[in-house]
């Protein structure tokens, strides 16, 4: 019957209201389910690394943070490219990641190239597109660097020596915008 239809979603639309927090409360913070989210967290690396994004650079166009994970890993990472108009050919990636290494957990800190590997060079899709993400164009997950990469830090994580390792990122990515200019 359509009245009882109409009865029941009433009755579930009330429901609802009721069962939602008081308006203004907190919302409840939900904790990293991975041991490596919860390095990165530990080591505030997101706003690290949002600090560096949101300044503004000489030479370069700075994008970011985002967060990446891959089975074994979760990373915090900012991308940029030089300005200009053939400044697409070469994206680097700057980031924290946390890695399973056996039992252990490996964080390390680097920088990765990435060359361009879209077909066809549109200006304004990939103004657009790099500001949120650089996957669609140069076709990364932003993963741990490598060993020809730029390895600047790379330690076993222990919590209790979470604040030592938080200086160790700060003063890189204090080198790093030093560097920018």
């Amino acid at each position: 019957m359509p009245g009882q239809q109409d009865d029941d979603r009433y009755q579930d639309i009330l429901e609802r209201i009721a069962a939602r927090r008081p308006f203004g409360s907190p919302r409840p913070q939900k904790k990293p389910a991975r041991p490596h989210d919860q390095a990165l967290n530990l080591l505030n690396a997101f706003d690290t690394w949002s600090d560096l994004a949101l300044r503004e650079y000489a030479r370069i166009l700075c994008h970011g943070p985002k967060t990446v994970r891959g089975a074994a890993w979760s990373g915090v990472v900012i991308w940029y490219h030089n300005k200009g108009y053939h400044g697409y050919q070469l994206l680097r990636i700057l980031g924290v990641w946390a890695q399973s290494a056996g039992s252990e957990l490996v964080v390390s800190a680097g920088i990765r190239e990435l060359p361009y590997r879209a077909p066809l060079f549109d200006p304004g899709a990939f103004r657009h597109h790099i500001a949120s993400d650089f996957h669609l164009y140069y076709q990364d997950k932003g993963g741990p660097p490598s060993e020809s990469d730029h390895v600047l830090l790379r330690v076993n994580f222990l919590a209790k020596q979470r604040l030592q390792l938080r200086e160790r990122l700060q003063k890189i990515a204090d080198q790093w915008r030093e560097q920018q200019g």
